[in-house]
This record gives structure tokens, sequence and C-alpha cells, in this order.
């Protein structure tokens, strides 16, 4: 048999990863947001007793656990929507269309100075990153006049994917209420590596 020397400590020290200065905005602001309009209003108190109780120590404890997870949803809708970019790059296609939702379900989680934030650290991280500038350079150039309107047109992009990963993850909840089914879990995308 042959020896396989060990070396994940060596490639763990090689490996990069995207700027994720956004999640940590995400993560403190969101949750709170969700829960204070939760809170405030007290809504699914009758889905609560009548398919949750078990589960929950409490209503307050149930709303909070939505909020949690709302955040995650729009961790991930912020990756996915810079996975997306990063294809584009990579096909040298346009930009994608982002669409916000035409209409978004009854929690406003994202304020106006939640979602300037957000815009504000994408455009601070992302501006600097190499990837972005080549991108710029070889392939948006004709598309947008300013290095400042393509990162712009980025951190657009991304804060309406955060917003519509959030309403996402919603929605697959209200579908649970609907049926009183257990909610299904929401997970965390895996850090996004650098693969150049």
């Amino acid at each position: 048999m042959h020896f396989m020397p060990d070396t994940e400590d060596a490639d763990s020290a090689t490996e990069t990863f995207w700027p994720e200065g956004y999640k940590q905005i995400i993560r403190e602001d969101v949750p709170l947001l969700v829960r204070e309009e939760l809170l405030k209003e007290k809504p699914f108190s009758s889905v609560y007793e009548q398919g949750y109780r078990a589960k929950f120590l409490d209503h307050t404890q149930f709303l909070e656990k939505i909020a949690d997870m709302v955040a995650v949803g729009a961790e991930n809708g912020a990756d996915d929507a810079f996975d997306t970019i990063i294809d584009a790059f990579l096909t040298e296609a346009p930009l994608p269309q982002f669409r916000v939702y035409a209409r978004y379900t009854q929690t406003s989680t994202f304020s106006e100075e939640l979602k300037r934030k957000l815009k504000q650290n994408i455009i601070e991280d992302y501006s600097k990153d190499n990837v972005y500038v080549h991108a710029y350079k070889v392939g948006y150039t004709k598309r947008y006049p300013s290095f400042n309107e393509y990162i712009n047109r980025i951190a657009d992009l991304v804060v309406t994917g955060t917003m519509n990963g959030a309403n996402d993850i919603l929605e697959n909840i209200y579908h649970s209420f609907m049926k009183l089914a257990p909610i299904i879990p929401v997970r965390r995308h895996p850090r996004r590596l650098k693969m150049w």
C-alpha cells in the first residue's frame, strides 16, 4: 500500500475566499429587523398553537426561529447572485438581469438603510478585488462607461439577490404553515472559494 501524505493544512493555507463582509451585515441586521416586525405584530399565533407548540418553548422562540431562517435565506440569495455574476464573467456574457420580485411577502425585512449598508460594503470589498477589476477591463468597459457604474450594478444585483433569497425562505415557511408541516431546515452555503 502506498503512503499518501496529509496535505490538508498546506492546501488550506493556499485557499483564498471571496470577501464576505456583506454576510456579517446580514447576520446582524436581518434577524433583528424581522424579529422586530414579527414581535410587534405577533403573527402566526394560531399556526403556532396548532402545529408548532410542541417544538418551540413559546411563540416568541418560534418567531425568532423564523427570523434566523430568513437571514440564512438572505445570505444564500447573496451567494447565489455572486455565483451568477461570476458565471457571466467566465462566459463573457452580460451581467445577469435579476428582477426584484413584483410583490414580496408580508415581512418587509429590508429597510433602505440596510440596503444602503449592504451595497456600500459590496462596493468597498469588490471594487478592490482583482477578478472584478479584470472582468471590467476585459469585458464590460463598453457596457459600463465607468468602473463605478459597473461595481454599483454588481452591488445592486447582489442586494436584489439577498432580498429575493429572504423572500424565497419566507415563502417556503408559509407553505409549511398552510399544511402545518415541519418547517424545512435552512442551511447556509459553504464559504465561496476563489478558484483562480
